[in-house]
């Protein structure tokens, strides 16, 4: 390996304490970019600031201690990757229907019914290692950076939703934040490098305050917030029911949650364990098994949904910083603050085109590591449709999602993502190309 691709911060390593808070703190920063998404939730069921505020924190609580499990390797779960929880948008409009049918209860027993089809899809995927060769691999990495560029690039642009107006001072603020980063990370050296988007968050917000000064409107908000607070405020605890008609759309989306993850995996374990020859799936499987208990924990803690992070990963890549204990402090640090409202809010205000090029420079690392495996070995002929075909059909659902709307519902599982259609198209097209070739062995 060489200097440039030289890990900083081994798998195993234990940074000294300073560099392992600001990296924690670094990989946190990430982690608060769907701060906001429960808080969305409770507003469109019509449930007040109390309750908002209360599954905000809850949902903190759970990423931390999530985060913590995926990265300790026990026995049973956890991969011992630096792969951090976060409260993805994969989760939140099954989770609103539910609420809107139920309340609050349903949809915390439907995530408790997803966690479980998590983990009991990891026992199946243990024993699919010769589904993936190099080729699927880095298909799987690519796409897991691919999945979240929608979300990367309305942030960058200051949007809250795709239709929102857009301002040259929101651009200026994202391309400032995003060159800080780059520049640091290319062109610094020690602690520049290895702090680059904290760097480049200091100064998006110097540049937002510059040329967005409302922003200072919303640090208003922190008067209103308690320094310390239970994040069960509001929150009906051990309530929770089940209804077997809303069962098949959480089973859907268990199942692209764990291909999700799976790729998530897949791809801090080529980041953290670059010598590794093929890839090794007992850890794999038992993060898919850390991933649903996760999930169940955060449904049974009147929690939304969460699971693993690729932004965190690509984040990894790029500061060459992998170590499980960043992983671990991280996750401490998100549960802790799920108990300070006032301290979460605040670094939950970071503008959006800042949070856009935080995500901007983390997946781009994760894109070109994938296609960087994916032509590791030479491409043939059976290769070369299996690649095609694979990419075309996989960014198309990004392209053209209401096209794909109009399928049939059974098949609505393999378009549900980018991530989904391009793991299922390259798995099934590289064992029907190359079937020819087992037969004949």
């Amino acid at each position: 390996m060489s200097d440039q691709n030289q890990l900083l911060y081994k798998l195993d390593d234990r940074p000294p304490f300073g560099t392992l808070l600001l990296l924690s703190i670094q990989q946190m920063m990430i982690m608060f970019t769907a701060a906001t998404f429960p808080a969305i939730l409770v507003r469109e069921v019509g449930g007040d600031i109390q309750v908002a505020s209360a599954m905000v924190s809850l949902t903190m609580v759970a990423a931390g201690i999530g985060s913590v499990i995926q990265a300790y390797r026990g026995r049973w779960m956890g991969s011992g990757y630096l792969c951090p929880n976060i409260c993805g948008p994969s989760y939140l409009s099954v989770s609103m229907q539910a609420a809107w049918m139920g309340g609050f209860p349903l949809m915390r027993g439907m995530i408790i019914f997803a966690g479980i089809i998590e983990i009991l899809l990891a026992n199946v995927v243990s024993k699919l290692k010769f589904l993936f060769p190099p080729l699927i691999v880095g298909l799987v990495v690519t796409f897991v950076g691919i999945n979240v560029l929608s979300v990367s690039v309305t942030n960058f642009f200051g949007q809250a939703y795709l239709g929102d107006s857009i301002s040259w001072k929101e651009i200026a603020v994202g391309v400032i934040a995003l060159f800080t980063m780059v520049g640091c990370n290319l062109w610094g050296r020690g602690v520049v490098r290895l702090y680059c988007l904290l760097i480049g968050i200091a100064v998006g917000w110097c540049a937002a305050l510059v040329f967005t000064p409302e922003v200072m409107k919303d640090m208003a908000l922190l008067k209103t917030e308690p320094f310390f607070a239970q994040p069960f405020r509001g929150v009906s605890l051990f309530a929770i029911t089940f209804r077997w008609n809303i069962a098949l759309p959480f089973f859907i989306i268990a199942v692209c949650g764990s291909l999700k993850s799976f790729g998530n995996l897949v791809a801090a374990q080529k980041i953290s364990e670059p010598d590794l020859k093929e890839m090794n799936m007992k850890p794999i499987a038992k993060g898919l098994v850390a991933d649903g208990f996760t999930t169940a924990m955060a449904g049974a803690m009147g929690a939304l949904a969460v699971d693993t992070s690729s932004s965190n990963v690509g984040l990894a890549a790029a500061t060459r910083a992998v170590s499980r204990s960043i992983a671990i402090c991280a996750g401490v640090l998100f549960t802790i603050l799920g108990f300070f409202p006032k301290l979460s809010t605040a670094i939950a205000l970071v503008p959006r085109p800042v949070v856009g090029a935080c995500m901007i420079f983390a997946i781009s690392m994760m894109i070109s590591a994938g296609f960087k495996e994916s032509f590791s070995e030479p491409l043939d002929q059976r290769k070369s449709f299996v690649l095609g075909i694979s990419l075309i059909f996989g960014l198309s659902t990004e392209f053209l999602a209401p096209l794909y709307a109009m399928l049939p519902h059974w098949s609505q599982p393999l378009f549900g993502s980018p991530l989904a259609t391009v793991t299922i198209f390259s798995i099934v097209l590289y064992q029907l190309f190359h079937l020819d070739e087992y037969l004949k062995k």
